[in-house]
């Protein structure tokens, strides 16, 4: 009788793995890459608008609610680099290029939400 279950479990851990790579591979292949930009927010308010398809090395400040938010892009990927909030967890979300990733500091109202301009994507909207 154990070697039937121990048989089954393999069974069921196996079909796991495939479904569970068949999964990511579809996200992977299909998710957007080209024309993208970030939207800045300050609360519900758009500030900014960076174009991430120019893949420049760029530097972007900003006024949040209590401080000024640096923000840097490079090869087409956007993060928050410097921020006067105390838990920093906007910083350590880290460089960011794609459509379902936002950057949130929420100690300054900041949001960056990063979009495909291509038609046919599924964008966020805050």
């Amino acid at each position: 009788m154990d070697k039937k279950i121990l048989r089954n479990d393999i069974i069921l851990i196996s079909a796991l793995a495939i479904a569970s790579g068949a999964g990511l591979t579809t996200v992977l292949l299909t998710r957007k890459t080209d024309n993208l930009v970030a939207n800045v927010y300050l609360q519900t308010e758009l500030i900014e608008t960076i174009d991430l398809s120019k893949k420049e090395d760029k530097y972007y400040t900003v006024q949040g609610l209590h401080t000024e938010v640096k923000i840097h892009t490079v090869d087409g990927a956007i993060a928050i680099v410097e921020s006067g909030c105390p838990h920093k967890d906007c910083i350590y979300t880290g460089y960011v290029s794609q459509t379902n990733r936002p950057i949130i500091c929420a100690y300054n109202g900041i949001s960056i939400v990063i979009t495909s301009t291509q038609e046919g994507g599924a964008d966020i909207v805050i």
